[in-house]
């Protein structure tokens, strides 16, 4: 049956496997730098307070139809079969999942740019990268220094960028590009550090595909570095990316957030390096699992820690 023939007879079973492939649960995990961004924006403020309302309408619009129709728009191309993101069985994919993560890319490019001319212009960046990232005609996520560029920026900076813009509207700033940077080494470290922090995991969502990818060709960068490498990269990428906060931790006197951090990293450096120790013997779908857990875990953690400091200060 073609994709054209399910759109037709299955409508409805067809929108609803697209919804799922928005993957919106596996979103979360990015929450982290977002607000991470609203905390590097606090000395932009000046004893203003910070614009709740706008933030929140952005995140939503960064964290639901802009990274759904990403995650959708990546499965169209992808037609993984085994485990992918949060999802253990991914649903069919047909047309439709195109159609609504391009409805998604474009509802999040409009709300955008009608929230912040220099968010909407951020959120822009993101959905060309995107298309540059799954799409046939590029598709950099099968050229792995291209796809880890992509992910820093993407994930990384821009991730980050969105929670600084949306922190500092209304602030008198220039509504352009230029404006959307934090000002002082201390706040540039933060965000190249955490972008590094993002680069690091990066390998670690792919390796339980390397055994499925690695056939069919396709020269992920997960695929190019090897279940060790991966592990390896994860390891002194992400410390790297550690350490770059914690100097803008440091800088900013947050000692009891450093040293939270510092006590779960370690937490879970050994947690994963025992899922290392474990990978050979689990199936994709066991490791797919174990991924996801932790990826959840760094998601509330530093979620809990970088509002717990734009809340309730240093």
């Amino acid at each position: 049956m073609s994709e054209y023939s399910t759109l037709q007879e299955r409508p409805a079973e067809s929108l609803h496997n697209a919804l799922i492939h928005l993957r919106l649960a596996f979103s979360l995990v990015l929450t982290p730098l977002f607000v991470w961004g609203i905390y590097l924006a606090l000395p932009s403020l000046v004893g203003a307070p910070l614009p709740w309302r706008h933030i929140l309408l952005c995140y939503l619009v960064v964290h639901i139809p802009l990274y759904g129709g990403m995650n959708a728009f990546n499965s169209y191309y992808d037609r993984d079969e085994g485990p992918i993101g949060a999802l253990e069985e991914p649903p069919p994919v047909d047309r439709t999942v195109l159609l609504v993560a391009l409805a998604c890319k474009a509802i999040a490019l409009v709300a955008g740019l009608w929230l912040d001319l220099r968010f909407g212009l951020l959120v822009g960046a993101a959905v060309l990268l995107s298309a540059l990232y799954s799409h046939p005609r590029w598709r950099w996520k099968e050229r792995p220094v291209y796809a880890g560029a992509a992910i820093f920026v993407l994930q990384g900076l821009l991730g980050v960028l969105w929670g600084y813009t949306a922190a500092t509207w209304g602030q008198g700033a220039a509504p352009a590009l230029a404006s959307a940077w934090p000002a002082g080494w201390i706040a540039t470290i933060g965000v190249l550090g955490a972008a590094t922090w993002t680069l690091g995991f990066y390998p670690l969502t792919g390796v339980y595909q390397i055994a499925t990818d690695g056939p069919r060709g396709v020269r992920t960068l997960s695929v190019a570095l090897g279940v060790q490498g991966c592990f390896l990269f994860a390891a002194v990428v992400t410390l790297l990316g550690g350490l770059g906060v914690w100097v803008a931790l440091l800088a900013r006197g947050a000692y009891p957030a450093l040293l939270a951090s510092a006590l779960y990293i370690a937490g879970a450096a050994f947690y994963t390096w025992r899922w290392y120790q474990r990978f050979p013997a689990a199936t994709p779908r066991e490791n797919q699992r174990v991924l996801m857990r932790l990826s959840y875990a760094n998601g509330a953690v530093f979620t809990l820690i970088f509002l717990a400091l734009v809340l309730f200060g240093d």
